[in-house]
């Protein structure tokens, strides 16, 4: 779509740009144009206005998980009895649960994606929501891709731990993750994948750094970053199709990760991790919708989070990574508040 309002955070600045169509001829005037756009512009105002009072975070009522704990035990070991069969091709599946909080009022999903701005250094925040429908937020550190007219990046990502309350104890855990043997299969399947992936389409792929630790605010990852030339610019969809989706979201091969997926897991993923981002001209970038919720009037929010089973895997550390990833949107729920923002020189010229 094209958007009628486009807000850009620059460095220093910001800018505010409009589309405007119309045609007479369509029965669609000039005038009807601007009503449109002005009606819009009042609910963007509307939306600053709110976000600049503190707003208490919500308070859940009730919480709960598909599958359950023990449902979960089952699936993972089922993954991992797979994957150890001589005769089966699964190297690794990315099995997800589905959390539903229900909260005493309302959540207003861009007032909860600005408190996940707070979360979200070095990280894609988004919100989807068409008219009438749910919001799909969330706060994701993973790049699919970033392309610039010839030049290509992406990254590898995978592999949680929690980050420590001290700093000899946060580089332990660190230390704890770079030598896990069961962590690094983890990681170098995601790796070599998207390494291999971007290798069919650029003359040459350089990976920098090949391994290293990703700290976010509450959880520490498994890293590689890899960019590369593209022979030529191709079909931008063909290249999202032959990265999405990567073995950090499904698993390895694709097509058998897909179908455990398919015959194993106990609900709809909908959006949940397909790839969120925009296309243009001569740039575009793509993020994975993970770390995500999908927020719905009157129904609460169903949160989501996927864990990675590879030959080594422990069902219950497997829980505990989930609790972990999701515990970003429950504790700001629950404690929380947007932080304030801040327009000035706001000015619409058409």
């Amino acid at each position: 779509m094209v958007p009628q309002v486009e807000f850009d955070e620059l460095e220093g600045s910001s800018m505010l740009a409009i589309t405007i169509a119309w045609d007479n001829a369509l029965s669609w005037t000039w005038d009807e144009a601007i009503h449109s756009l002005e009606t819009t512009m009042q609910q963007i105002a509307s939306v600053v206005v709110k976000l600049k009072k503190e707003a208490s975070g919500e308070s859940i009522l009730r919480k709960t998980h598909v599958p359950n704990k023990t449902h979960w035990d089952l699936a993972v070991k089922k993954a991992l009895q797979e994957i150890n069969t001589s005769s089966s091709e699964l190297v690794k599946v990315v099995l997800a649960r589905s959390s539903r909080i229900l909260t005493a009022t309302n959540i207003d999903p861009i007032a909860w994606l600005a408190s996940l701005q707070v979360e979200g250094e070095d990280a894609y925040q988004f919100c989807l929501q068409p008219p009438n429908g749910p919001a799909f937020v969330g706060n994701t550190p993973e790049r699919l891709f970033h392309r610039k007219w010839l030049s290509i990046s992406s990254e590898a990502l995978a592999a949680t731990r929690a980050r420590g309350e001290s700093r000899a104890l946060d580089l332990q855990i660190e230390h704890d993750l770079l030598s896990s043997p069961k962590d690094h299969l983890e990681f170098t399947v995601v790796r070599e994948n998207i390494q291999n992936k971007l290798e069919s389409v650029c003359d040459r792929v350089v990976v920098e750094p090949k391994k290293t630790v990703r700290k976010l605010r509450r959880i520490q990852h498994l890293y590689a970053q890899l960019s590369g030339n593209l022979r030529r610019e191709d079909d931008e969809f063909e290249i999202l199709s032959s990265l999405h989706p990567t073995p950090a979201v499904c698993g390895l091969p694709k097509e058998a990760a897909r179908l455990f997926i398919s015959e194993t897991e106990m609900f709809d993923r909908g959006m949940y991790a397909g790839p969120v981002g925009w296309f243009g001209g001569g740039e575009s970038e793509f993020a994975v919708g993970i770390r995500s919720a999908l927020v719905e009037k009157d129904s609460g929010a169903l949160i989501y989070a996927g864990a990675g089973i590879v030959e080594g895997s422990n069902p219950s550390s497997e829980w505990d990574e989930l609790e972990l990833k999701t515990s970003q949107c429950t504790k700001l729920l629950q404690l929380e508040v947007p932080r304030q923002s801040k327009v000035e020189n706001l000015e619409i010229i058409y």
